[in-house]
């Protein structure tokens, strides 16, 4: 009987020795991912000031003249509405 609790005993704590490492792992993963994560939103972030910097109007007239380059207006006719 003491061997059955002895090996019963090793059982459980190898499973929760085998589970926390388990865990240890995915947790580190999660943290990498959230890290990329991270610099992805920052990255995507710094693309929406440029752009938003770069299709101001003043912007725009600067770079037109600059290229000369021959911009128009979209016409509201123009513009296609989604439905939803």
């Amino acid at each position: 009987m003491r061997y059955f609790f002895l090996i019963a005993t090793l059982t459980v704590l190898v499973s929760i020795a085998g589970t926390k490492v388990v865990v240890t792992k995915q947790l580190n993963k999660i943290k990498i991912l959230d890290q990329r994560i991270l610099k992805i939103e920052s990255k995507i972030e710094k693309l929406k000031t440029e752009y938003s910097y770069l299709t101001s109007p003043q912007n725009l007239k600067k770079i037109k003249k600059e290229n000369d380059l021959k911009l128009i207006p979209i016409e509201e006719e123009n513009i296609i509405k989604l439905k939803n």
